[in-house]
């Protein structure tokens, strides 16, 4: 019983770690900022030089707009975003 209930408990937290999304770190050049009509989403296109160009920009939505504040538009920062399946990345953190 307890071999069974120890293999279940492995199973269920592998299944729920494959469900979550990627988290990435790399180099980003920012290339545009945005909002919502509505102020509630904050975003940024960006490309990692390293591995693509201005046209293979991605959007980033930004939780917080205070950080969104101080990204500035051409200049190249290091973050780290998580990717879930189709939606748009999210931003974990930058560092200029």
């Amino acid at each position: 019983m307890k071999k069974a209930l120890a293999l279940f408990i492995i199973l269920f937290t592998l299944i729920l770690a494959s469900c979550g999304g990627e988290s990435i770190a790399s180099s980003l050049v920012v290339i545009e900022k945005g909002d919502s009509s509505d102020n509630k989403e904050h975003w940024i296109k960006a490309y990692d030089p390293n591995n693509h160009n201005k046209e293979e920009a991605f959007k980033i939505v930004i939780q917080e707009k205070m950080v969104w504040n101080l990204i500035e538009k051409d200049i190249e920062y290091f973050a780290r975003y998580s990717k879930n399946g189709d939606h748009p990345s999210v931003l974990e953190d930058i560092q200029y």
